[in-house]
C-alpha cells in the first residue's frame, strides 16, 4: 500500500464539498420549538439559512420530518 500524506486543513477545505466559510453564521442547535423545545433556534430559523451555512450549525433529525 502507498504511503500517504497529511493534508492541512487549508487543502482539506478546498476540496468539493468542503466547508470554506462559516464567518456570519450562528452557532447553537436548531429543532422543533426553538428555545421552548430547548434548542438555541427552531426549525423554520435553519430552513432560512442561506446554503453555505447549512454546512456550518448543528441541527436535529427532525428538522427533516
Amino acid at each position: 500500500m502507498k504511503n500517504l500524506k497529511k493534508m492541512s486543513r487549508e487543502k482539506l477545505g478546498k476540496i468539493n464539498g468542503g466547508v470554506s466559510n462559516c464567518s456570519g453564521c450562528p452557532t447553537g442547535g436548531f429543532g422543533p420549538g426553538g428555545p421552548s423545545g430547548g434548542f438555541d433556534y427552531s426549525c423554520e430559523d435553519y430552513n432560512v439559512l442561506p446554503s453555505r451555512c447549512k454546512s456550518c450549525v448543528f441541527v436535529s433529525s427532525e428538522c427533516f420530518q
